[in-house]
């Protein structure tokens, strides 16, 4: 098995792992860490899916200290400043999330599509994240803490 294919594999093995609304891979020249999640919201309605390798060569295009938005792997937006702002309409059309960041986390806030619920999770630093289907972001908190606290 090639290199690359393990790294698919074990991306994808960490997506499946996580309960959030976020599929989780490590961004390209990352440690790889054990994914976590903050979300207290698990629905059976929310699927499981893997990153794909188009997302990963996204990755490759976040330079820090971005936090990027990716629609499949079209670039829509990239948020640097810390503290809660609203995304743009470019940006909240994205599926993908990329955070370049050393060591700050980042939440981001997802509404579902019908708007019935609202909920946040912790983009942490170097990682890169597949919003779930169903789901939209709509705001970003850049935090100085890897965790979001």
């Amino acid at each position: 098995m090639q290199l690359t294919q393990k790294r698919g594999v074990a991306l994808a093995t960490a997506a499946l792992s996580v309960g959030g609304l976020f599929a989780v891979g490590a961004a390209p020249g990352a440690a790889a860490a054990p994914a976590r999640t903050q979300s207290a919201v698990q629905s059976q309605a929310v699927q499981s899916s893997a990153v794909r390798s188009a997302d990963v060569n996204a990755a490759a295009r976040c330079r820090w200290p971005n936090v990027c938005f990716y629609r499949g792997n079209s670039f829509k937006a990239a948020y640097k400043d810390r503290g809660y702002q609203s995304l743009g309409p470019r940006a909240r059309t994205a599926n993908h999330v990329i955070n370049s960041r050393r060591d700050d986390g980042a939440r981001i806030y997802l509404q579902r599509l019908n708007g019935t619920g609202r909920h946040w999770e912790c983009a942490r630093p170097n990682r890169s994240y597949t919003i779930k289907s169903g789901w939209r972001p709509y705001a970003i908190n850049i935090r100085n803490s890897p965790s979001c606290r």
